[in-house]
């Protein structure tokens, strides 16, 4: 689906904000959209995320297996992901966050939300750092 966003000085086509297919990026602007995050987040003024061990949060490590459990659910569409408070910061003012993330199946409510999260919910997985990978060229 297309919009079309018109102006009297000028016509141009505007693709929708999301699809519910993720895109495929270049190695190279992955690298440069992380290093941009990293930056910001240590910054003074950042969102300052941080790991459970105090350090600034840049990623996690989704383990296979539980992707897989997740997708056996025969009505997954995909998998939702939720940030969280870490467990261990429960009630503090600081920005320790952890991962949830949930079979996503599609929600046939008028008006609600798109997916439903049912079945088994895995969280906390290992941060990074130090848990962290590389992206190659």
């Amino acid at each position: 689906m297309v919009f079309i966003n018109s102006t009297l000085d000028n016509l141009k086509l505007i693709k929708p904000k999301y699809t519910t297919m993720a895109s495929t990026i270049d190695p190279e602007s992955a690298k440069s959209l992380i290093k941009e995050y990293q930056q910001q987040n240590a910054a003074a003024g950042g969102p300052a995320l941080k790991t459970p061990d105090g350090l600034f949060l840049n990623g996690f490590f989704i383990d296979r297996e539980s992707l897989e459990r997740l997708l056996k659910n025969p009505n997954a569409a995909g998998i939702s992901i939720h940030l969280a408070k870490h467990p261990n910061f429960k009630g503090s003012k600081e920005n320790h966050v952890t991962l949830l993330y949930a079979a996503a199946e599609p929600n046939p409510a008028t008006g609600a939300a798109p997916y439903t999260n049912s079945g088994e919910i895995c969280g906390d997985p290992p941060p990074c750092p130090p848990y962290c990978g590389t992206i190659k060229d």
